[in-house]
C-alpha cells in the first residue's frame, strides 16, 4: 500500500496509524499498524479480523502532520476498506486534504468532508472532478 497526500508521498508524516473494526454485533475495537512507504504493517491477528465472517466494516485513519508558516498542523483522515482491497496486487490511497484549497476547489462538491480520498487499484475507478 502506497499513501499520498495532497499529490506528495508520505514518507514520516503521518502518525497514530489504526485499523478499526467493526463487528456484525456491534463489538468495536481497534489495532495500531505501521506504516512504511509502500507498506503497511499488519500482524497476523489484524489478518484475522480481516479475513473474519464477523468483520462488516474496516476503516484506516492516521494523523496527517505537516509543517508549515503557521506551525505544526495535524490532519485526520479516516478511509473505510472494503476487504477485497486487501487481497490486491497494489493499492495506492490518495488523500485531497481541503485545507490547500486548490484541492477543495478540484473535489470539494463531492463531499461534506473536510478531505476526500480514492484508492486506487487493479481495475479501480478515479475521482471525477468538480467543474
Amino acid at each position: 500500500m502506497v499513501i499520498e497526500v495532497n499529490e506528495r508521498l508520505v514518507t514520516t508524516e503521518i502518525s497514530g496509524a489504526y485499523l478499526n473494526f467493526e463487528n456484525t454485533d456491534g463489538i468495536k475495537s481497534r489495532n495500531i499498524v505501521g506504516y512504511y512507504p509502500g507498506e503497511l504493517v499488519l500482524e497476523p491477528e489484524d489478518w484475522e479480523k480481516i479475513n473474519s465472517d464477523l468483520t462488516k466494516k474496516i476503516t484506516l485513519t492516521f494523523d496527517y502532520n505537516t509543517f508549515k508558516r503557521n506551525g505544526h498542523q495535524i490532519g485526520n483522515f479516516g478511509i473505510e476498506m472494503p476487504k477485497f482491497l486487501f487481497s490486491q496486487e497494489y493499492l495506492i490511497l490518495r488523500v485531497y486534504d481541503f485545507r490547500e484549497r486548490k484541492f477543495k476547489k478540484r473535489y470539494g462538491c463531492l463531499t461534506k468532508e473536510n478531505y476526500i480520498a480514492e484508492l486506487d487499484f487493479p481495475q479501480g475507478g478515479i475521482l471525477i472532478r468538480c467543474r
